[in-house]
């Protein structure tokens, strides 16, 4: 497992090397943990001593660069290349170490030596694929790590070590005191997960979590609709995900947006397999079927769940003529919007009796 390192060493550009003083700073964090298991990544984690830290500001001039938790623990995350390299200072090592979260994600390479510094158990839970944390106050220090502990196991195919369990179990309350921002991007980079390993995370801490939607997840898997973007880091399929997570844990829907929100409030609307109320509820979302696409599959009865959503999808593409309307309203002495809304509702009508008679 301690393979060669220094062939990491040489992927960090030597604009960023400028940055530091390699026998006073260490690599750790995800970079090594992904170098070792042979994973691709796209981040580099530096701890310099303070005194170096201080100094980075003006260093960083010609760079784009951010700065994080300013009042708190200062980060800078630089953005070269195609990687983003974070800076944040250590004091001592032993402390550093007991404040990481989890033992995989406490291996520390010497970039001027190469000398390696890990928690005791590192190496063995790396190779033995166990989750562990590094303290007991891991999750207390950084309730953000309760999501992220999920995210390991289902993305790294982890087992929980007991403790670690039980103290998620106790902490799981103390998500909520986390800032929605950061809430998110560590949900939303859970919820992307194939959603065998999620349940297989789940369950190693809530064993009695109920999966019994596992099978219209994976039938929404196969609608490319479900598969587009929401937002721009958010699917449909993630709130679905988060729809039937959060039902037992809200914690598995904190930090979404309003927006996104919106789309799970409206899962629960009462919807009926017939033609009148669909028909209703098309006419509401129209511009947003995506609302009743979920509505549908979370809902219907799954036997019936193919008909409906071949259904939607013909509705979707059907059109009615300006000049047909225009007839129809005169015929009637109806409005437009009101005449627009019936003869569709025929066209509609057509559809459902072929879908539902084949």
């Amino acid at each position: 497992m301690e393979k060669d390192l220094g062939s990491l060493v040489d992927l960090i550009p030597q604009t960023i090397k400028n940055l530091f003083n390699p026998h006073k700073t260490y690599l750790v964090g995800g970079a090594v943990r992904d170098f070792l298991l042979q994973k691709d990544f796209f981040d580099f984690d530096f701890i310099v001593p303070k005194e170096d830290f201080n100094l980075l500001s003006t260093k960083l001039s010609n760079l784009k660069y951010i700065v994080l938790n300013r009042e708190i623990f200062p980060l800078y995350r630089v953005f070269f290349d195609r990687f983003t390299f974070d800076f944040t200072y250590y004091v001592d090592l032993e402390t550093d170490i007991q404040k990481r979260d989890f033992t995989i994600n406490a291996i520390y390479l010497n970039l001027g030596n190469l000398e390696i510094i890990s928690h005791p158990k590192s190496f063995y839970d790396l190779k033995d694929g166990i989750l562990r944390v590094c303290s007991i106050n891991s999750i207390r220090d950084d309730p953000v790590r309760f999501m992220r502990a999920f995210r390991f196991l289902s993305q790294f195919h982890l087992e929980i070590e007991e403790n670690t369990k039980n103290i998620l179990k106790d902490s799981k309350d103390l998500y909520f005191n986390v800032k929605k921002e950061r809430a998110r991007f560590e949900l939303l980079k859970f919820l992307k997960g194939d959603i065998d390993d999620i349940k297989n995370a789940l369950i190693q801490v809530f064993a009695d979590f109920d999966f019994s939607f596992l099978c219209r997840i994976h039938f929404s898997e196969l609608l490319p609709d479900l598969r587009r973007n929401l937002n721009k880091d958010s699917t449909y399929l993630d709130i679905l995900k988060a729809y039937f997570l959060g039902q037992e844990y809200p914690q598995f829907r904190f930090g979404l947006t309003e927006k996104e929100l919106e789309y799970i409030e409206y899962i629960d609307e009462k919807i009926i397999p017939n033609f009148e109320s669909l028909f209703e509820a098309f006419y509401r979302k129209k511009d947003k079927v995506e609302f009743l696409l979920l509505n549908i599959v979370a809902n219907f009865e799954e036997e019936i769940l193919p008909k409906y959503i071949e259904i939607l999808r013909l509705w979707k593409k059907t059109k009615v003529r300006f000049s047909e309307v225009e007839r129809f309203a005169s015929e009637n002495n109806l409005s437009i919007d009101r005449a627009y809304k019936e003869v569709l509702r025929g066209e509609l009508f057509k559809i459902y009796e072929d879908i539902c008679h084949s």
